[in-house]
């Protein structure tokens, strides 16, 4: 992966004798809507409050389709809706059970672009 460390960012990193690949890989790991919904009182949700903005101003650039979007963020939500009201005290069981939906998400999305490299043979 290759990218572009503006000089604000480098300077920040040079004074506070950070490793930029560090910083980047700490800020990667926090990004999870598991963790995001799952969590909402904690405070170490910025790393997704970037991402969930992104989404926000980018996303037309993507190809995505808002039907699967929609259907696993509804089953998404679901889950996590059950877990706060059946297992409120049990945050990593809501997480974990988050996780798998986004893993089916993420299989059906990779299920579709599939079909439609191979539909289009």
């Amino acid at each position: 992966m290759n990218i572009t460390l503006p000089e604000d960012f480098n300077t920040l990193c040079s004074i506070y004798q950070i490793n930029p690949e560090n910083l980047i890989q700490s800020f990667v790991n926090e990004v999870s809507f598991p963790s995001f919904y799952s969590r909402p009182n904690d405070t170490d949700r910025w790393a997704t409050y970037f991402f969930l903005h992104f989404l926000d101003v980018e996303e037309t650039k993507y190809d995505v389709n808002e039907d699967m979007e929609d259907h696993y963020l509804r089953r998404f939500t679901d889950v996590l809706k059950h877990n706060f009201e059946n297992h409120f005290d049990d945050v990593s069981k809501a997480e974990n059970d988050g996780r798998d939906v986004m893993r089916q998400w993420h299989k059906a999305a990779l299920a579709e672009r599939a079909r439609y490299i191979t539909d289009n043979l």
